[in-house]
C-alpha cells in the first residue's frame, strides 16, 4: 500500500448512485424471470384444460411467455451499460463516497441472473415433453417439476429483488466497500457481458420457438 493510500482512507458511506443503477440492471432480469415463469404456468393450465392443444399452440404460448424477460433483458442491457459509464467516471474522479466493492456487483449480479436458471429449467422440461421424436417422458409425469421450478424462479425473482433494491439504499459492512480501484469496474464488465449472454440465449431460443411452431 502506498504512502497516499494510507493518507486517504476509504470514505465510510457508499455511493447510493453506484450502487442503484447496477442493482435495477440485475433486478430487471429477476422481474422478467418471476413474470415469465407465471405465464408459463398459464400455459401449463391451458395444456391439461384442453387436452388437444397442438405442439405449434404450446410452443407459441412459451415465446409469448419469454416475451416479458427479453424486454427487460434489453432494458437491463441499457441500464447496466449506464452503471458501467458511472464507475469509469468515478475512477478517474475524486468523489467523497466509496464505491462498492466488487464483491457487492458480483453477488448483485448472481441474485439477478439465479431467476433465469430456475426458468430455463422449467421451459426445457417442458419442451422436451411435447416436441416429437423425444424419448424423454410426457406432460403429465413433468407437470410437477414444471411446476415446482416455475414457483422457484418467481420466488426467487420477488427475493433478488427486494433484497437488491434494499442493498442499494442501506449501509454496507466494510467488506462490501471498494478498496481497489479497477476491480468494481471488471466486475461491473463482467455482469454486463453475462447479461448480454442471457440475452442472446433467450432470444435464441425464443426465435426457435417461433420458426418450430409454424410447422405443427
Amino acid at each position: 500500500m502506498t504512502t497516499e493510500e494510507q493518507q486517504q482512507p476509504t470514505p465510510a458511506r457508499v455511493s447510493i448512485i453506484a450502487r442503484l443503477v447496477p442493482a435495477l440492471s440485475y433486478a430487471l432480469p429477476a422481474l422478467g424471470a418471476g413474470v415469465s415463469a407465471m405465464l408459463l404456468l398459464g400455459v401449463l393450465r391451458a395444456m391439461r384444460n384442453a387436452e388437444g392443444a397442438g405442439i405449434g399452440a404450446v410452443a407459441a404460448g412459451i415465446s409469448e411467455a419469454n416475451l416479458a424477460i427479453l424486454v427487460t433483458l434489453y432494458l437491463a442491457i441499457i441500464v447496466g451499460g449506464a452503471g458501467v459509464v458511472i464507475g469509469l467516471v468515478r475512477l478517474f474522479t475524486t468523489t467523497t463516497t466509496a464505491s462498492p466493492s466488487a464483491w457487492y456487483y458480483l453477488i448483485g449480479g448472481i441474485l439477478g441472473l439465479v431467476p433465469m436458471f430456475a426458468l430455463w429449467r422449467a421451459q426445457s422440461l417442458l419442451l422436451n415433453a411435447i416436441f416429437p421424436n423425444s424419448a424423454g417422458p410426457g406432460v403429465s409425469e413433468v407437470a410437477g417439476q414444471i411446476t415446482l421450478f416455475s414457483i422457484v424462479a418467481t420466488v426467487l425473482a420477488v427475493v433478488s429483488i427486494l433484497v437488491l433494491l434494499a442493498s442499494s439504499f442501506v449501509p454496507l459492512p466494510a467488506v462490501l466497500r471498494g478498496k481497489r480501484k479497477w476491480a468494481p469496474l471488471i466486475t461491473l464488465l463482467v455482469m454486463e457481458t453475462a447479461i448480454i449472454a442471457m440475452t442472446v440465449v433467450y432470444h435464441l431460443r425464443t426465435a426457435w420457438l417461433y420458426s418450430s411452431f409454424r410447422d405443427y
